[in-house]
């Protein structure tokens, strides 16, 4: 049967609260850019905060397996709850700190609710139920990066990121209430080793960096992208952008049933690389209305391979779901980790932002490659 709505209200209720803090991430690199902290610097909050989710997936797998994927995401959303907290500080240290929890607790929920979902759901259903969850943490970040600027310049850092954190708290009060499913059986970690240097590994894992890393990256240098462009209006911009890639994670899991999920993935991948090169080529050429348009595409690009990914991992690759879930996440978090950092470089290097976006459209266009490679031969 369907993921049932209370289980998908309690968990997506933390991961939408959790979405609205990583959608508030440029709104505060903006702020602490403004006090004199460089670029990098400011960024490398978002580095810390995939750092967090690449060590925290195979200590949730294996609590989940040895204890239940309730605990898990019980003791995820706790982590993701002082992390949001914190993360309307702008004390660089303390910054920094509420990333990196934030980081663990999203690491932890997401893992939990996706192998919740991959449980509960008929083999049909998944990806619509993954897609949905994950639609959840998207329509948070929505909001956060429509509303965070407005809500930081009226009522200051503090209050957005406590108001964040209440759906936060609240999931992880009513998360041990669920019904439980089987747990896995325990793995060696030499499996998840393998899931690692596996081909189908490599390839989700790249696909889930494009899809998903790339997004953070995106989250954490939009507003201060637009800053720069007077022309336009960028709460309207940021809002068509956050709407588009709501929508793209929402109905990506339907995509699967008009084409295979391998297809779905691989388009998903070529416009974003698309829709990134056309925003480098927007802020080369100077025009505000094709950078815009461009923006908002990219949200489509960024949402669009989610439940397609996930679903393969867990409906249609000859291996452990769960083994191979913690290889993608770890996979795709690992891979992205730089790219905050080396878009700041790039930023203080170049004076601009299309050498940052270039880099980001050749880097997705190379996952494409190895996708075609390592997942061509799957029937999706």
């Amino acid at each position: 049967m369907a993921l049932p709505r209370r289980a998908l209200t309690v968990l997506g209720c933390g991961l939408f609260g959790m979405g609205l803090a990583v959608g508030g991430f440029g709104t505060y690199v903006a702020e602490l850019v403004a006090r004199d902290f460089a670029p990098s610097v400011a960024g490398f909050g978002s580095t810390l905060f995939l750092f967090g989710q690449f060590v925290i997936v195979w200590p949730t797998d294996v609590l989940s397996r040895r204890r239940s994927v309730r605990l898990a995401a019980t003791v995820g959303l706790g982590a993701g709850t002082v992390g949001t907290a914190l993360g309307g500080s702008l004390s660089l240290p303390l910054a920094h700190a509420g990333r990196l929890l934030l980081g663990f607790g999203m690491g932890a929920t997401f893992l939990a609710s996706m192998t919740y979902a991959g449980m509960r759901a008929d083999d049909g259903d998944v990806a619509r139920t993954q897609g949905l969850l994950g639609a959840t943490f998207t329509l948070g970040l929505a909001v956060g990066i429509a509303v965070t600027p407005r809500a930081v310049a009226a009522v200051g850092p503090v209050v957005p990121a406590l108001a964040a954190a209440v759906p936060v708290a609240a999931s992880a009060l009513f998360a041990p209430s669920l019904q439980p499913v089987a747990s896995g059986e325990p793995r060696r970690f030499r499996d998840y080793v393998d899931a690692f240097w596996s081909p189908s590994g490599m390839g989700l894992g790249l696909a889930n960096a494009a899809s998903y890393g790339l997004l953070i990256v995106a989250t954490t240098w939009y507003t201060d992208v637009l800053s720069g462009v007077p022309a336009l209006p960028t709460t309207l911009v940021l809002a068509g952008f956050a709407t588009a890639t709501f929508l793209g994670r929402t109905y990506s899991g339907w995509l699967t049933t008009v084409t295979t999920a391998t297809r779905a993935v691989e388009g998903g991948l070529v416009f974003l690389a698309g829709t990134l090169g056309l925003v480098a080529a927007a802020l080369w050429l100077g025009a505000p209305l094709l950078l815009a348009v461009a923006l908002v595409l990219t949200g489509a690009g960024f949402g669009l391979p989610f439940g397609p990914l996930f679903s393969l991992a867990f409906t249609d690759i000859d291996a452990d779901a769960g083994v191979l879930l913690v290889g993608m996440t770890a996979i795709g978090n690992v891979v992205a980790l730089a790219y905050p950092w080396l878009v700041g470089q790039l930023l203080e290097l170049t004076a601009g932002y299309t050498v940052g976006f270039v880099v980001l459209s050749l880097s997705t266009i190379v996952v494409v490659g190895v996708w075609r490679q390592t997942m061509g031969e799957s029937e999706g």
